[in-house]
């Protein structure tokens, strides 16, 4: 009689072994999903920080002498970020709806931008 397959613990075996290889290597790969979809964001947060920094140099007479807030839409709608699309938070997929908090620093007499997920006073 020809015997032309695997047997049952044959069979198991290798179940169990693509069973441990999965547990070692998907976790690993979902934090590196996780740490690109951050990385993404920060990166994302920078340029929308970098458009606001360019719209406080073209409009530096609007600025106060205490704080004010510029939002992501509002930069959108100025052309200072590109419009074509609207600006997407990879960790949530969802639209970034933040602005950028322009703070005057009378000890060193320049403005600080951050990004904020919450808008206060406007600027525009």
């Amino acid at each position: 009689m020809k015997n032309n397959g695997f047997t049952l613990i044959e069979l198991l075996a290798v179940i169990v072994i693509l069973g441990i290889l999965a547990t070692i290597t998907v976790p690993t790969i979902v934090g590196l999903i996780n740490n690109s979809k951050e990385s993404t964001l920060d990166e994302q947060k920078n340029t929308i920080v970098d458009a606001a920094k360019r719209w406080g140099t073209d409009n530096f007479r609007k600025l106060p002498t205490t704080s004010c807030d510029v939002s992501v839409d509002f930069l959108q709608k100025e052309g200072y970020i590109s419009s074509e699309k609207d600006v997407i938070d990879p960790t949530t997929d969802e639209k970034m709806t933040g602005c950028v908090r322009i703070t005057f620093e009378s000890s060193n007499n320049q403005y600080k931008y951050n990004y904020v997920n919450t808008c206060g006073t406007s600027c525009e």
